[in-house]
């Protein structure tokens, strides 16, 4: 609980500046141009899902070998995911430029520069996550906030500026590229510091991960990311613009309280890694997390369903009216997509990786329903809502699985 009010002033800034943003967006960009950005927004979230999973394995890695007193071999992970990681993010941005035409089509975008600007994105957005995962598996928390808060304003004031000067949907995606070189920038101050230390010891690292593991770790993240953008996809390709621009303002406002909840998780992964790494317990730390997460999470969804129309009239101004008949069905989606995410950083840290194969087994039913349900938003909307139902639901019966054993390790010990 302290760890999250260290990082908490860091991720308000953060929070804001990408908050002000999406209201900049969304006031300044007409509906169709809206439709279109926040759409390929959500497209380059989903194509840079490998930034999130080097983010948890590099954090993983660098709780295990600070918790040993490892530093030593913690610069040798950084030198090696520098290397494959710069690698794989090059790769990243030419496959997007080659499939730019494909892209394109798919989500109907009147211009390719979009896409162009999303690719360019895409191989900064996959780096940044090396330094920020040293820096909260060492569970420097000011540096892993500081680097967060440098991703939003850079965010903020680069994007909003390109909008206002008439960029249009190109204008706001170039606000991606710049949120990652300030993340990039700040994170390595810190994790420099952090590799600059002295080795405390010699104790002995349990083994993490291998191929295998890496790849169970990127299917449960890419599940939360599909979770999470593929109904704004879904909308785009099937509705005509104004459709698909109220459906975007119903889901960025609704997201709020994903966004509000989830942060609970950046403190959670190493926490309880460290903790498996030393013989303690975590489903303590788990549940503390997760009763911030439902605080933060259910304060943001009373104010949004409290006041929408104060909600609506500050981020749009009076342009899109609120969506009142689908935004409590978002919300609660929302909601339960955050306590999924916040269950996966306790599987994730403490190396129950099989529920990935439940989570893609979802994924797929998911994505499988909006292909067969989608004459309506609501529809959408439905099969988003039963889609993170059920993930909340299989991660949390996994969790009480992964107590009970814990509890008989335990037993088994004392005895």
């Amino acid at each position: 609980m302290r760890d999250n009010g260290t990082l908490l002033p860091f991720l308000l800034v953060s929070s804001g500046a990408t908050s002000a943003f999406q209201l900049v967006m969304a006031r300044q960009l007409a509906p169709a141009d809206y439709a279109e950005a926040y759409a390929v927004l959500g497209a380059l979230s989903l194509l840079v899902t490998p930034a999130q999973v080097v983010q948890t394995l590099v954090a993983r890695r660098a709780a295990a070998l600070a918790a040993a007193g490892r530093i030593d071999a913690l610069r040798q992970t950084a030198r090696a995911a520098v290397g494959r990681v710069g690698l794989a993010a090059l790769a990243a941005a030419l496959l997007i430029a080659a499939g730019a035409p494909v892209i394109q089509s798919i989500l109907q975008l009147d211009s390719p520069w979009p896409v162009a600007a999303a690719g360019a994105a895409a191989g900064v957005l996959i780096f940044e996550p090396v330094a920020r995962g040293l820096v909260q598996g060492a569970r420097d928390f000011v540096g892993l906030g500081a680097s967060l808060a440098a991703h939003g304003l850079g965010r903020l004031i680069v994007g909003a500026a390109a909008v206002f000067a008439g960029g249009g949907p190109t204008g706001a995606l170039l606000a991606s590229p710049a949120s990652a070189l300030g993340g990039i920038a700040v994170g390595w101050l810190f994790a420099l510091r952090i590799l600059r230390r002295p080795s405390r010891g010699q104790r002995p690292v349990p083994r993490l991960s291998g191929v295998s593991d890496h790849a169970r770790v990127a299917v449960i993240l890419f599940a939360l990311a599909g979770l999470l953008h593929l109904d704004v996809l879904a909308v785009k390709a099937v509705f005509p613009a104004q459709t698909a621009a109220q459906y975007a303002a119903l889901a960025l406002v609704g997201r709020i309280v994903f966004w509000g909840g989830t942060a609970v998780g950046a403190v959670l992964l190493p926490s309880v890694v460290w903790r498996a790494a030393t013989g303690a317990g975590v489903m303590r730390a788990y549940l503390a997390s997760l009763a911030l997460m439902a605080a933060i999470a259910g304060g943001a969804a009373l104010v949004i369903l409290g006041w929408p129309d104060v909600v609506y009239g500050l981020i749009f101004g009076g342009r899109y009216p609120p969506y009142t008949e689908l935004l409590p069905l978002y919300a609660a989606a929302a909601g339960l997509l955050a306590a999924a995410a916040v269950t996966a950083n306790l599987h994730v840290g403490a190396g129950r990786l099989r529920v990935w194969l439940g989570l893609a087994v979802i994924l797929a039913a998911t994505a499988a329903g909006y292909a067969l349900h989608n004459d309506t938003p609501r529809a959408i909307l439905t099969v988003l809502l039963v889609g993170t139902a059920a993930a909340a639901a299989y991660l949390a019966a996994e969790a009480l699985a992964l107590a009970r054993g814990s509890g008989a390790q335990l037993a088994a010990h004392a005895a």
